[in-house]
């Protein structure tokens, strides 16, 4: 199979002159941007380094760094911009960094040329055992608070790209927004490697300039802005900006006309959030993946969707389904974990789980870990009731927990001018079309968003529920608790 590197020679020769590259310092074509990875290959190699860090925000910097990374067979380890100071010391040494790229100039920092410049490290005595053949080493914080580096070969990443390419052949993509941070390894090879491997020009801006802060901080009119202003072809959310375009949407303040395509996945979807953005006229389409499959496994395209399901899976990989439906990939995966032994049998437990219907499509219920079972010895996976509970009542976050109770409880957070009454009047209706098992008896409406830094989120905005629980008590203190017991609709 060709390389990324090689791939991309081969987008050069056909398309040397079209926009790969825009951003607010200027635009790069093809073969300008591949020049300039090479001039910084070039250089990394002079400097002997082989496991290198690459931190800051959205920039063409960021990209041209990347790149030649790949380029000159270097170790790549995307810094996340949301990652704390604890984390980011434990993922340099923990990956054994010997320097880090960057996208601006500071004391100490070598300029590299094309707006990369390389901070030299001190390499630590602790660093951790790599596979062979990594070339990235992508840093999630998984369900706590330590990150763990998945490690990905160069071939992988190109398998998945290939993947994705030909299932999104029919969609004709030229302008695709960053809107996730490019450390984030679903925009590193969805929203980069494949629109550049489509032809596509891939349109890069300060997260700041859209609104977006920190792992979870969002301005949202900043954002709506920012699509308006530059109008893309395509971009790729999470739930929560997803359910943000189509409320917009639905005001008249975003245009649904601008999209070819839209995925969405990170998280449980709505199904009427779903229905919704298509009502409004989005190209709205869920897709599933995890990072030690080169962020995407499956995705619903047109011609080939199905609402309610994350789509057929790609071409890379396998899939099967074991007696407790639990969902197992084979195929594509991560070569292992850093510090960790590799995959014995190439078999990757996802710890999800999910089913295949007659034409293949995967639906995806929840994480095993996760579920709840209350005292009346009833299965419910907290997910699909989240997710439920954000679309239903405009909530920015949502907590489901009661594992061993005769009822389920809810915490939510709400940032928007809801009051009270109406929040209220979301809830009951959404216990009233949930089955009896599933109704929530109490739903605690919190103002203050569950933040990373007190350790009740990952780093991707996903809730640490061991935290939650153990914080509960002060947690429920600052909410209004509403009783769902005593609605007369449930």
């Amino acid at each position: 199979m060709a390389t990324l590197p090689e791939l991309l020679v081969a987008q050069v020769e056909r398309t040397p002159d079209r926009l790969a590259l825009r951003s607010p310092n200027g635009v790069l074509g093809f073969r300008a941007l591949h020049d300039a990875a090479t001039d910084v290959a070039d250089r990394l190699r002079e400097q002997g380094v082989e496991r290198l860090g690459l931190g800051g925000d959205n920039t063409a910097a960021w990209v041209i760094g990347d790149l030649a990374c790949l380029i000159a067979g270097v170790v790549c380890v995307p810094v996340p911009v949301f990652f704390s100071p604890s984390q980011t010391d434990h993922l340099i040494a923990r990956a054994g960094l010997d320097g880090l790229l960057w996208a601006d100039s500071a004391e100490g920092r070598e300029r590299l040329g094309h707006g990369v410049w390389l901070e030299k490290l001190p390499v630590t005595a602790a660093s951790a055992r790599m596979p062979e053949r990594t070339a990235k080493i992508t840093f999630t914080s998984g369900s706590t608070g330590t990150p763990r580096g998945v490690c990905l070969s160069a071939e992988q990443m190109a398998a998945t790209t290939l993947a994705l390419r030909e299932r999104l052949q029919r969609v004709e993509l030229r302008h695709h927004l960053c809107i996730l941070p490019l450390a984030t390894l679903l925009e590193n090879i969805a929203g980069v490697y494949l629109p550049l491997l489509m032809g596509a020009t891939v349109e890069l801006a300060p997260l700041g300039r859209l609104g977006m802060t920190g792992s979870s901080g969002l301005d949202a009119p900043e954002l709506i802005a920012g699509l308006n202003r530059i109008r893309p072809d395509s971009v790729i959310l999470v739930p929560e900006l997803a359910s943000l375009l189509v409320d917009a949407a639905e005001r008249g303040s975003l245009e649904p006309g601008l999209f070819r395509f839209l995925a969405v996945g990170g998280g449980k979807v709505s199904p009427d959030l779903l229905l919704r953005g298509r009502a409004a006229g989005f190209p709205l389409y869920e897709g599933y993946g995890l990072s030690e499959c080169g962020s995407v496994v499956a995705l619903n395209v047109p011609g080939q969707d199905r609402p309610g399901t994350v789509g057929r899976p790609l071409g890379h990989v396998q899939l099967e389904l074991d007696g407790d439906r639990q969902i197992r990939i084979r195929g594509n995966t991560h070569l292992g974990y850093l510090g960790d032994e590799a995959l014995a049998d190439g078999i990757l437990d996802t710890g999800d789980l999910g089913e295949l219907d007659d034409d293949g499509f995967l639906r995806v219920d929840g994480r095993s870990k996760n579920l709840l079972i209350t005292s009346f010895g009833r299965n419910v996976s907290p997910e699909w009731l989240e997710s439920e509970l954000i679309q239903a009542a405009g909530a920015r976050q949502a907590v489901v927990f009661g594992d061993g109770e005769p009822q389920l409880r809810a915490l939510i957070t709400v940032t928007g001018g809801q009051s009270p009454e109406q929040i209220s009047e979301a809830l009951s209706e959404l216990n009233h079309r949930l089955p009896d098992y599933a109704r929530l008896a109490t739903v605690y409406i919190c103002r203050q968003l569950l933040s990373q830094t007190k350790g009740h989120i990952t780093a991707n905005g996903r809730p640490v529920r061991d935290q939650i629980q153990s914080d509960l008590p002060a947690l429920l203190a600052d909410t209004h608790p509403t009783d769902m017991t005593t609605s007369p609709t449930t």
